[in-house]
């Protein structure tokens, strides 16, 4: 029941995110607002179904693997279920800007490694890195840099995107990204941590910005995955 609560909770907190940025950009309407703030809430509900439930649980092991493969799954259904075209999601291995997307792939590895040192995180088992090389990247990134903002653009049915960064989009998701990781609800009672969405946010602004500048969802997963990765292997420093 606390999953079902908080995911309801976080779909209007996305919605309302909507609310507090759609004038600035003409192509949101209220009904694809919803739209984005369903399927974000949606996503979250099955994302955290194998914590709720062992039933779920289709692949043991440290790291939410189910979770993340529903969440593959459910974006699957709502591209096909809509029409959303591959293009309009960023799946495509045509590259604009090419020199500045290795340029943002090589800052956000430097990213991870500076809040590794920061935050000084555990040393990673095989199967961490490996989820955090695969995992958070491909799957968040589809869903807040590919669905979500083709939602809110109103991009089904086979519709294309314009050209151009659309920075209200951009920061809607960023900001749903960042209060995705840092709000939690237990017994009863919501909870808030700034740091665990403070840098996811500014990660997704980064994010957002290098989806629309290259046109693609490649970079992005890239950096989000090396990122990850980077964070994790800073524990490896010092070990002799």
């Amino acid at each position: 029941m606390e999953a079902v609560i908080f995911s309801l909770s976080f779909t209007a907190a996305a919605f309302l995110i909507f609310l507090a940025f759609k004038h600035f950009d003409k192509r949101l309407t209220i009904s694809f607002g919803l739209l984005f703030a369903a399927y974000l809430g949606l996503d979250d509900l099955v994302t955290g179904l194998p914590s709720g439930s062992s039933a779920f649980s289709l692949i043991g092991g440290e790291w939410n693997w189910s979770g993340k493969i529903y969440s593959l799954l459910l974006s699957l259904v709502v591209v096909l279920g809509l029409g959303i075209k591959p293009k309009s999601l960023g799946l495509t291995l045509s590259q604009r800007n090419l020199k500045a997307s290795l340029i943002a792939l090589f800052l956000f590895i430097l990213w991870g490694f500076s809040l590794g040192l920061l935050f000084k995180p555990s040393v990673p088992s095989v199967e961490t890195l490996a989820f955090q090389a695969s995992m958070p990247g491909i799957v968040e990134e589809l869903v807040y840099r590919g669905i979500a903002p083709a939602l809110l653009l109103g991009l089904i049915r086979g519709k294309e995107p314009s050209q151009g960064i659309p920075w209200a989009v951009v920061l809607i998701t960023a900001v749903a990204f960042g209060i995705w990781h840092g709000l939690g609800y237990s017994d009863a009672t919501f909870s808030f941590d700034p740091m665990s969405a403070l840098f996811p946010f500014i990660g997704s602004i980064a994010g957002g910005w290098l989806r629309f500048h290259s046109g693609s969802l490649l970079f992005p997963i890239l950096a989000h995955s090396f990122a990850n990765v980077a964070f994790h292997l800073t524990a490896l420093i010092g070990l002799r």
